[in-house]
């Protein structure tokens, strides 16, 4: 599910959020052009609030903000690590390549999971095959997922010599999902109609609410395959890291609420109960707070995309006339 992005109203808390970023603690509030080649770290690249103190800064609980490589740290000791990112966001995934990379210069990486290929899609390597080599092995869909957005992170790991693996529910099993009335219990009610309001509010208010229930399953069965699949590349001392939207990644609403449905069938010498670690990439807008959403242990800050209005494009779409 790609929740639809909006526009933000123009900005009302600037000067308190320079305020509460310069009495916070923590690395400077930015990183100057020599500090981030020394640290190899992420160029940014999208235009909205560029030049904002908190591009490049990582908060985490407690309100503490952290280095790259506190946030790397941090990642390599969980089982499951999950990459929240905005699908259309080229820094995004630039930090996501970045993050790839750390962890398999330290041999901290056990393998990449996607949400961008079905489950059963795998390439294990060599290091050194071509990236169209890579994508036909992943049966990689172009349409859904720009490869040119997902190449350099997807690449890091091939790189890396780790395996990489899709553990999205393939598009077959979704309809049968639909009918499943089991996958209305696999979350707490609440969760289920928030998951319900978000199909919904993602389509515009374009569905009728008789098939929202039906839709929700899809979701929760997609976050059960990720959660199942990414489980079965866990190695001991290792992190799976994840590539998920951020709904998908967010401890209170996606793939952690299945995890443990799933730890009995992984192999004994990985630790129990499974460690999690959720990072949020947030784009910021002019009225961005210095704040950590609830369900992520971390937030790292970008620059944020220019609006589109997906809502007229997805209106477009369904009213269009059906070509014979």
């Amino acid at each position: 599910m790609m929740p639809s992005t909006r526009s933000s109203p123009p900005d009302a808390t600037r000067r308190r959020l320079n305020l509460a970023l310069g009495l916070a603690a923590g690395a400077p509030l930015w990183l100057t052009a020599s500090a981030a080649r020394a640290a190899a770290l992420p160029r940014y690249t999208e235009p909205v609030e560029a030049h904002s103190p908190l591009v490049g800064r990582i908060l985490q609980s407690g309100r503490q903000f952290i280095t790259p490589r506190q946030l790397v740290d941090d990642c390599a000791r969980a089982t499951l690590c999950l990459l929240g990112e905005q699908h259309d966001h080229p820094d995004h995934h630039a930090v996501q390549a970045w993050i790839v990379s750390a962890l398999g210069e330290r041999g901290a990486l056990a393998a990449l999971a996607l949400e961008m290929a079905d489950a059963g899609q795998r390439f294990e390597g060599p290091r050194d095959a071509p990236e169209a080599v890579v994508r036909a092995r992943l049966h990689w869909n172009d349409d859904g997922w720009p490869w040119a957005m997902y190449a350099a992170p997807v690449m890091a790991a091939v790189r890396a010599g780790v395996p990489v693996a899709g553990v999205n529910l393939p598009r077959a099993d979704m309809r049968a999902a639909m009918q499943q009335a089991r996958w209305d219990a696999s979350v707490p009610s609440a969760v289920r109609q928030r998951i319900i309001n978000d199909v919904a509010d993602s389509h515009c208010g374009l569905l009728p609410s008789a098939q929202l229930p039906a839709m929700a399953r899809i979701q929760f069965a997609r976050d059960d395959s990720m959660a199942a699949h990414s489980l079965a590349l866990a190695r001991p001392g290792k992190t799976v890291v994840l590539l998920t939207g951020s709904f998908h990644a967010n401890r209170t609403l996606g793939i952690a609420l299945h995890v443990a449905a799933h730890e009995a069938r992984m192999p004994r010498d990985i630790a129990r109960p499974v460690r999690l670690f959720s990072l949020l990439l947030k784009g910021l807008s002019p009225d961005t707070r210095p704040d950590l959403p609830e369900g992520y242990d971390a937030v790292w800050f970008t620059p944020g995309t220019p609006p589109i209005d997906h809502c007229a494009e997805l209106r477009n779409v369904m009213q269009s006339p059906t070509k014979p």
